[in-house]
């Protein structure tokens, strides 16, 4: 199994503090797998420390990622398939996040046909603070215990996630909190959030709170929806108990109780006023009209992320200004490509429209400013990144067809 999850890994990430690439460690890649296979089993295992790398946050803070060794990476890849095995046919199914076979696109159709059901409701909008760097190990080990009873596993978890890590030159225990960019942190993040949001909000939706009552997870974000604001006001008001007594934060700058529906939404446009927005999965929710004339929920790219994505292209294209024009392109266009792929969905064609005419706009300037005059027009730009594979058209995902 370890030698199969070797192939699995990608060889182009970060290498860890060993400095070890996939393909050293594959060059005698039986006689390492079977020395792995003799310390896991005999206890003596221990992963080396995790590198951690700070990336800025849309609010100024930074996110701390961690990079693990490739012989790290493998026992957490094989513990993780392992722990999906389990618990993927408990999961229930308003959990989107780092599941086979469902994606963002998934989470934002339920999404909308939960809130156009509810003409005069309400929505609750949550973020935990620092969820993936506070979770509490003790509380997290106890539900594992609850469908695992083999204590070796159980101890190889508690290994991995209790890893040291290496901020700067200073090396230090982790002593909670599964950090992102470890392969393991997705289905622990996702198993505990099961036990302390997803399993409870099923149980009091069915037996405490009045009309229809859904919820939307995509790992830590989490969308509720209320058919009556009365019920969404009782929840919001019981929900930071609830994390606290597992050991979690509400972020009460980032969380926010909203009226939603067709009947709020007319009622605030007959005010001239419209009802407030706000973000899920890196799309701006608002509320529109359909054709028509009734409201639903929309999506647009986040303004915030939409510059910061041209300006890293800016940045990427200016620092290699001396570098081969065909690759740096290319590099380019399949950032251009993906962003498209994720926000081309219904209500983001002009969104769309925009990011690609601008990305077109930085290229042309990049090829004149690096040739130094302006010899470079926009008919043979167009030539160029025609043949290249620039997407000029896309197509749109709908967020209305079943699946």
């Amino acid at each position: 199994m370890l030698i199969g999850q070797f192939h699995r890994l990608d060889g182009n990430k970060a290498v860890g503090i060993d400095r070890v690439t996939k393909a050293a460690y594959g060059e005698n890649l039986d006689e390492n797998v079977m020395s792995l296979v003799k310390r896991i089993r005999r206890g003596t295992y221990q992963p080396k420390p995790a590198r951690i790398m700070e990336i800025p946050k849309e609010d100024g803070s930074k996110r701390p990622l961690a990079i693990s060794c490739v012989e790290d990476k493998l026992v957490q890849l094989a513990v993780s398939d392992i722990l999906s095995r389990i618990y993927e046919p408990l999961f229930l199914p308003c959990s989107y996040g780092f599941h086979p076979g469902l994606n963002c696109h998934d989470a934002l159709k339920a999404l909308q046909q939960q809130t156009f059901r509810n003409w005069k409701g309400a929505i609750v909008e949550i973020d935990i603070r620092h969820y993936f760097n506070t979770i509490p190990h003790t509380e997290l080990m106890e539900l594992l215990r609850r469908k695992i009873s083999d204590r070796r596993f159980l101890r190889l978890i508690e290994v991995l996630i209790t890893a040291p890590v290496i901020a700067g030159k200073q090396s230090s225990s982790n002593e909670q909190g599964c950090p992102q960019g470890s392969i393991l942190s997705p289905i622990l993040a996702n198993i505990y959030l099961h036990h302390v949001i997803d399993k409870w909000f099923d149980e009091i939706s069915r037996s405490s709170l009045r009309g229809r009552v859904k919820m939307v997870r995509y790992a830590d974000d989490m969308i509720f929806t209320f058919q009556f604001q009365r019920e969404a006001e009782r929840f919001y008001n019981v929900l930071p108990k609830r994390l606290n007594k597992y050991g979690l934060a509400l972020h009460e700058d980032k969380s926010q109780l909203l009226p939603a529906g067709h009947s709020a939404a007319l009622k605030a446009c007959q005010s001239g006023e419209r009802l407030p927005t706000f973000n899920f999965l890196g799309f701006t929710c608002y509320w529109g009209t359909t054709r028509n004339g009734y409201w639903r929920l929309k999506f647009t790219s986040r303004k915030d992320r939409f510059a910061a994505k041209l300006k890293g292209l800016r940045d990427f294209l200016w620092k290699n200004l001396n570098s081969d024009k065909r690759q740096t392109l290319n590099t380019v266009i399949s950032v251009v490509r993906g962003w498209v792929n994720y926000h081309g969905i219904s209500d983001n064609q002009r969104r769309v429209g925009q990011f690609i005419h601008q990305s077109r706009r930085i290229i042309f300037r990049w090829f004149n400013r690096k040739s130094g005059r302006r010899r470079l027009t926009w008919e043979k730009l167009a030539l160029i990144l025609k043949m290249l594979g620039y997407p000029a058209k896309w197509k749109t995902r709908s967020l209305f067809q079943a699946r």
